[in-house]
């Protein structure tokens, strides 16, 4: 059977620790708004978001997972001109995105 810990919002500090260690942590938000907002908090912790490597959606099998989005890649330090990005220690989260709930009547109607 397939397991995983999945992380929560809260758990910032312990999913830094785990990209620190070389490992790629699976968290869960709602949205993007969300992930916005845990790429903030990362910050705090000396994790900053690569922006310029787009987000890789085929990192994890989507019918296995199907709540997987994408891979995201981070970086220890704060990428700009004057800090070049050390592309051999880029950090990694896989995010997971609360499954999208269809608003219809198919649960009145069974089948």
């Amino acid at each position: 059977m397939f397991y995983q810990v999945r992380y929560q919002t809260g758990e910032i500090k312990d999913v830094a620790k785990e990209m620190k260690t070389g490992k790629i942590p699976c968290m869960d938000v709602k949205d993007m708004d969300e992930f916005m907002w845990v790429t903030k908090e990362l910050v705090k912790q000396g994790v900053f978001l690569v922006e310029s490597i787009p987000f890789d959606k085929s990192a994890r099998n989507p019918i296995k997972e199907p709540e997987f989005e994408f891979r995201a890649a981070f970086s220890s330090n704060k990428p700009d001109s004057n800090n070049p990005i050390d592309k051999d220690n880029f950090m990694y989260i896989d995010f997971y995105f609360d499954p999208y709930e269809e608003k219809d009547y198919q649960s009145i109607f069974g089948d």
